[in-house]
Formats: structure tokens, C-alpha cells, sequence
């Protein structure tokens, strides 16, 4: 190996190990979407944060690369054309990236296996009846549904009799049971900063469970193309706020229902939805 090549690969490695460090103390440091406004946002956090520290350094590898065969690796005309010789019989490169893609893709396999069983049982589709129940202890969850229809979004606390309201208000440091349904079109309820995305779909009563653990007013929409408004079927007043003040607000809200609390639908996990509303 000659001087030179020995040098290319010296500026190479130190090209490559500056920017896989930098970037990756970057990412560790730096904040990592959903953030971590619940458990579960917390969770997709580090997941995420997992993921793009392991990539980067493949991604500043491929860079360096690039770079160094464009800028680092040419060959002045008068030096004459390179003997395809000498490109050939090293398979130590080769060797090596194969072995560090095996090592990283295995890695990145066993991690998401472990991440997936450990997973919270009991998201999905419920087969559970629903029943109107009294205010449940601060360790049980506390079942909200969230009813999907062209174009917005309501919410009925079954534990609160029922009662449905236009804005969705949480209390800080309980876990929520979201049951999310449609009344006509699948729309999908994206609750973002908890990490909360579930399709509404007509009939089916999709179940997500989650523990704000910061409060705070955020953005709720949908993510599913569900007819002429989608695209402002969204609220930014969706509140995660202290015990005290969840109480009072559902107190308030029980009051204002109360005249019209018996023209609701019975408490169901879906409804029949209304044909002739389809397609309007």
C-alpha cells in the first residue's frame, strides 16, 4: 500500500468518525419527536432516538464516501489511466461493511422483537360490552371515546354518565382508555404529542391506551383523507390538566348536557351509523 492510499484512508477515517460522533452526541442530546408528553410518546421517543443514533453513522459513512471518491480519489490526466489490477484482491472492505450490516439489521431485529412483546396488551379492536360506570379510582383507567364523524370529533366520558362533549379535556397522570369510532367515513384520530394514532373505524371500536404526563393544551386532527373537509377536521384545544381541574371541568360539563343528556344514543363502544348520511 502506498503512501498515499494510506493517508486517503487515515483523512477518510477521521472524516467519517468526526461526523458519526458529532451527529450522534447531536441526536442523544437533542429532542426527539413526539417528545414526551406521555408514557407512550416517551416510549416512540427513544425508539426513535435508538434508531437514528445507529443509522447516522452508516449515513455519514455513505457521505464520506461519496465525497472522498469525488473529490479525494481523482486521477490528474498526466498520471495516466489506474491498472484495474490493483482495484481488485482486497476483499477486507467488502468483509467488513457486510459484516457490520449483518450485526447492525440483527441488532436492530432482536430490538424491535423485544419492543413489540413487551408492548401493552390490550390495544386493537374490543370485543368488551360497554356500560355507563361510576368515577373510577385514580389506578383504573378512565374510558374516553372519541366518536369520528365528517368533520370533527366528540367525546363521551361513559364514567361520567355518559355526557359528550366538542373538546377533549385529560387529567395529568391517569391512564386514559381512548375508544375511537366513526359515524360514517374511516377518519383516523391523531392525537400527536401522546404518541396516540388510531383509525376510526364505522363499527369497530379501536382501543389505545396512554398516560398523559404533561399538561398542557395540544393539537388533535385527522389523518385520514375522509371526504371534502378533511383538511380542517382538526382542534387545538385538546388539554391535558390537573385532577382538580379535570373535576371541575367535567362538573361543568354534566350541567351543560343535563337538559339535553336523554336525546343522546345509550352508551355503546359503536353506533349504527346513519346510510343516508353516506357520501354527504
Amino acid at each position: 500500500m502506498t503512501e498515499r492510499r494510506r493517508r486517503y484512508i487515515r483523512m477518510y477515517a477521521l472524516v467519517w468518525f468526526v461526523l458519526a460522533v458529532a451527529g450522534d452526541i447531536g441526536l442523544a442530546l437533542g429532542p426527539t419527536p413526539p417528545f414526551q408528553a406521555s408514557d407512550l410518546a416517551s416510549s416512540q421517543s427513544t425508539v426513535i432516538k435508538i434508531l437514528a443514533v445507529i443509522a447516522w453513522p452508516v449515513f455519514s459513512a455513505v457521505v464520506a464516501t461519496i465525497a472522498f471518491t469525488l473529490f479525494g480519489n481523482r486521477v490528474a490526466p498526466h498520471e495516466g489511466d489506474i491498472d484495474p489490477g490493483k482495484l481488485r484482491g482486497d476483499s477486507r472492505p467488502q468483509i467488513a461493511w457486510i459484516s457490520a450490516s449483518i450485526v447492525i439489521v440483527l441488532s436492530l431485529a432482536v430490538y424491535g422483537t423485544v419492543a413489540l412483546a413487551s408492548d401493552q396488551p390490550g390495544a386493537g379492536i374490543s370485543t368488551t360490552s360497554a356500560s355507563l360506570r361510576q368515577p373510577a379510582s385514580p389506578s383504573d383507567p378512565l374510558e374516553v371515546q372519541v366518536i369520528a364523524q365528517q368533520w370533527w370529533f366528540t367525546y363521551r366520558y361513559p364514567t361520567y354518565g355518559g355526557v359528550e362533549t366538542p373538546q377533549l379535556v385529560i387529567p395529568v397522570g391517569q391512564k386514559i382508555q381512548f375508544h375511537v369510532t366513526s359515524l360514517d367515513v374511516v377518519h383516523s384520530f391523531w392525537f400527536y404529542a401522546l404518541g396516540v394514532k388510531a383509525d376510526a373505524v364505522p363499527l369497530n371500536d379501536n382501543v389505545f391506551t396512554v398516560t398523559p404526563t404533561q399538561t398542557g393544551t395540544y393539537r388533535v386532527q385527522c389523518s385520514e383523507l375522509c371526504g371534502l373537509w378533511h383538511g380542517n377536521m382538526n382542534a387545538d384545544d385538546a388539554m391535558v390538566v390537573s385532577s382538580s381541574d379535570f373535576a371541575t371541568w367535567i362538573q361543568q360539563q354534566q350541567a351543560m348536557d343535563a337538559p339535553i343528556l336523554k336525546y343522546l344514543p345509550a352508551y355503546s363502544h359503536t353506533y349504527e351509523p346513519n346510510p343516508p348520511a353516506y357520501g354527504t
